[in-house]
């Protein structure tokens, strides 16, 4: 009876043995899987922060210093705010053309002077220069970032 009762204990541990070994093998590609999952997302497109300056109490119309777009870089964007609620921010985001063709405007917008920062963003950029101008009717300071998205 001893005997019957340890052959089937070694049964009994030999097949949960060969389950424990069969188990990694099959849950190997899932964890596989996962592991290229998270290596995917840290590759994933994200904003950049290429430029973050504020510019002293100004007022009328007044410009940023210049800045390259990085290479491979389709999406630009410029967000910017100020303070005071009694006037508003008008920013235009600027490139260069080529080859002696001048400089024009991007991308306007507008909001109010009220902390929160609005966004001029363009989807197609191409050039290498840009930079961006503010135009405010009273004196503010005007804080800005200039992103893109890679």
């Amino acid at each position: 009876m001893r005997l019957a009762s340890v052959s089937l204990a070694l049964a009994a541990t030999a097949s949960s043995l060969s389950l424990v070994t069969a188990a990694p093998a099959v849950a190997a590609p899932a964890a596989h899987s996962e592991v290229s999952a998270h290596a995917s997302t840290a590759t994933m497109a994200a904003w950049h922060t290429q430029r973050h300056e504020a510019l002293g109490p100004q007022k009328g119309y007044f410009s940023t210093a210049t800045w390259q777009r990085p290479s491979g870089v389709r999406v630009m964007q410029v967000k910017a705010r100020c303070w005071g609620n009694d006037s508003q921010l008008k920013v235009d985001l600027w490139f260069l053309r080529r080859w002696g063709g001048g400089e024009k405007v991007a991308k306007s917008g507008k909001w109010p002077c009220n902390g929160k920062y609005g966004i001029v963003r363009i989807s197609n950029a191409g050039h290498s220069t840009y930079w961006a101008t503010f135009s405010l009717s009273k004196k503010h300071t005007v804080e800005y970032w200039v992103q893109y998205y890679k």
